[in-house]
């Protein structure tokens, strides 16, 4: 595949085996949402196949999927649901022909009748067969764990933001369960709580995985193998993102030793051409070295080593109090407040994470703090000298395609030599310096390479450049400005790890103040010092590292779910009311028929006997088999329960053949039950 001439891939041939799990890897551009729209069966390769084994169901998630109207109209567990669509149409025909069969019209002896019930007892069986009956609570399950609350069930599509909208698209993606899933970047829109489910259950899913993502610890616990497209080839690594860093560094210091050992090897031949050429005692033997130097192999190395460090345009420093909020409180109908009674305060040099469940207030706060956005309640007090760059989530999207990567920058340098400070959207407090000149083109260069636009790339137009480019495009033109405060929101989407880790390392030079609401595990580690989370309308301080807080996190989930679980009580046993009045005194009868009635009584009790006998061992099979499903079914509540793969997909298999079972013993009693009928 390529465009505009240059081949995003070319000549690849490479096998995805069932049951793999496998990171598709590569720098922002390199083609990875091409090649799995490409296997998804959205874009056709120039040349080449994609073979699929027949009847095989692939999903894909695409990185900013859309509802159509339909769907948006709908509510949100009917749209989860409409991804078993099988289920539902056979649950419509069900329902159909049993209108039909309860028609008093109906002749009960007819060759049509039977039909009908033929139809409806072969649909029923494929309906249990295929989970129709726990199709709801499975979806319950998904939308729970991705972070939807039950309150939400009954709220249309379209009240849901873009970012929870995704969140539905995945999850029906997950209910649909299909053979293979395609994932481009699922963590984005995922808060850390939805993140660490979305890992549990990946985990243990029995079909064959294929994503894109860009969190080493999401990929390193998800995946067995690593896809990466380099140079317009693809390589397959039999291990994890970790194991891929490290091979692949062990390869590529091999490689730099060779090509160093031939390029000494180049020298010496190129020299004694150079000094023998002309003799003719030595011409033969340097027309023969000349011939060896045009066949050397020449080794390409890598070519995305780090980029030039990025070096902050200096800012004076602020006051010692950056922010200082008192009994603050922020509510967008006056009645629900999406947080309250905070007391918060950020000094020179803090380096801040704000953490916390999706809608708990983490972009409200980073725009109170911008100045996007007032409290309605409390005070929110700026420090001395406070110069704010703000990176809001969709920042990217406000760039200008028609706009090259170089002339998006100098548009931001001139913007500085005819607009005085007051034409800033920021806040009084938030004004940035303006230096006296703009940038020059070099000077500009410099800093798009430090954001891996490197030679041509700075000429392409905005509208070509993938979601990860664009997001360090934004980045870069936002770090133009001298600042003292940055407040960045979810900077990391798109990126990819290489880009991240630039990004992270200039961040640790900045001398500033840092507050950056992220779920990236690894971007956030050595790179926050102060953790502030956000939960029930309430924010605070989290007096503990990185590290401990995810290991809470990991048990406060864990004991939510219990709860959950214990909340849900067993239905009440219903038991038969005594009568108030005794029953009726017997007519009395002669010996004779009282003796008549009780040999019919024993000769009827040992017809029935060996069919009770049966009924009862069915019934008690029946009940063992239901308590041992229940038993798994209760330990999948259980996030730890999907670290041990090998006993997730043993259970999985185990509730295939108890319900197969339970198939069988339900229409064994429903059998042995008319046969005893019929005696009675």
């Amino acid at each position: 595949m390529q465009f505009g001439g240059d081949f995003l891939f070319r000549d690849v041939t490479f096998t995805i085996r069932p049951g793999d799990r496998v990171g598709l890897v590569g720098s922002n551009g390199a083609g990875k949402t091409t090649l799995l729209r490409i296997i998804a069966g959205m874009y056709e390769p120039e040349s080449g196949n994609v073979n699929t084994p027949t009847g095989y169901h692939i999903g894909y998630l695409p990185q900013e999927p859309t509802l159509d109207r339909d769907a948006q109209a709908r509510t949100l567990l009917e749209e989860a649901m409409r991804a078993r669509e099988d289920l539902i149409e056979i649950e419509e025909e069900v329902a159909r022909l049993q209108r039909a069969m309860e028609d008093p019209s109906q002749d009960h002896t007819s060759a049509e009748y039977l039909k009908i019930v033929d139809r409806f007892g072969e649909l029923h069986h494929r309906f249990e067969a295929a989970g129709g009956f726990e199709m709801e609570s499975d979806a319950k399950k998904i939308l729970v764990g991705l972070g939807f609350k039950e309150s939400d069930y009954g709220r249309p599509v379209s009240l849901f933001s873009g970012g929870w909208q995704m969140r539905l698209l995945l999850a029906k993606l997950l209910i649909a369960h299909p053979d293979a899933l395609l994932l481009d970047e699922p963590t984005n829109h995922l808060d850390l709580e939805s993140l660490l489910w979305l890992e549990q259950f990946l985990k243990a899913y029995d079909g064959t995985i294929l994503m894109v993502s860009h969190d080493r610890s999401f990929l390193n616990l998800v995946t067995n193998r690593t896809a990466e497209i380099e140079r317009a080839k693809i390589e397959v690594y039999p291990g994890n993102y970790e194991y891929y860093e490290r091979t692949k560094a062990e390869r590529e210091a091999q490689l730099v030793a060779q090509a160093a050992n031939l390029e000494a090897r180049r020298k010496e031949l190129e020299s004694f051409v150079e000094r023998f050429r002309y003799k003719a005692t030595k011409a033969r033997q340097a027309q023969s070295r000349l011939k060896m130097l045009e066949r050397m192999e020449r080794i390409e190395l890598a070519s995305h080593g780090k980029a030039v460090h990025f070096s902050f345009a200096q800012a004076q420093p602020s006051g010692r109090m950056v922010f200082e909020i008192e009994r603050g409180a922020k509510s967008y109908d006056g009645h629900h407040h999406v947080f309250e009674h905070v007391d918060l305060r950020i000094e020179r040099g803090d380096h801040v994470a704000l953490l916390g469940k999706n809608g708990e207030g983490k972009t409200t706060m980073g725009k109170i703090l911008a100045g996007q956005e007032p409290l309605t309640g409390g005070t929110l007090t700026p420090g001395h000298n406070v110069t704010i760059g703000y990176y809001a989530q969709h920042q990217a999207e406000a760039l200008k395609p028609n706009l090259t990567v170089l002339e998006t920058l100098e548009e931001v340098t001139r913007a500085q030599l005819f607009h005085d400070a007051g034409a800033s959207a920021t806040p009084s407090w938030g004004k940035a310096r303006i230096e006296s000149a703009p940038r020059s083109q070099a000077q500009l260069r410099t800093l798009l390479g430090a954001f891996l636009f490197q030679g041509d790339d700075v000429f392409k137009p905005v509208r070509v450049l993938s979601g990860g480019e664009k997001s360090r495009l934004a980045l870069a033109k936002m770090l133009l400005e001298p600042v003292n405060t940055l407040i960045l929101d979810e900077p990391t989407n798109h990126l990819d790890a290489q880009s991240k880790e630039v990004v992270k390392e200039a961040l640790l030079q900045f001398e500033g103040t840092i507050i950056v609401i992220s779920h990236d595990r690894d971007f956030l580690e050595d790179l926050t010092d102060r953790l502030i989370t956000f939960g029930n309308g309430k924010v605070r301080e989290y007096p503990k590292p990185l590290e401990e807080y995810l290991v809470e996190l990991r048990a406060s989930e864990l004991e939510q779910i219990r709860s959950k679980r214990s909340a849900v009580k067993a239905a009440p046993k219903v038991e038969m009311a005594k009568s108030a009045t005794p029953p009726p005194t017997p007519n009395r009868k002669d010996a004779e028929q009282k003796r008549n009635e009780a040999q019919e009584r024993n000769r009827k009790f040992q017809r029935e006997k060996p069919l009770r006998a049966k009924i009862d061992r069915i019934e008690k099979q029946i009940e063992g088999l239901e308590k041992e499903k229940l038993s798994i079914e209760d330990a999948m509540y259980d996030p730890e329960y999907y670290s041990d793969g090998e006993r997730a997909k043993t259970n999985a298999a185990r509730l295939t053949n108890i319900k197969s079972e339970l198939d069988k013993l339900f229409y064994d009693w429903a059998a042995k039950s008319e046969e005893l009928s019929r005696l009675n």
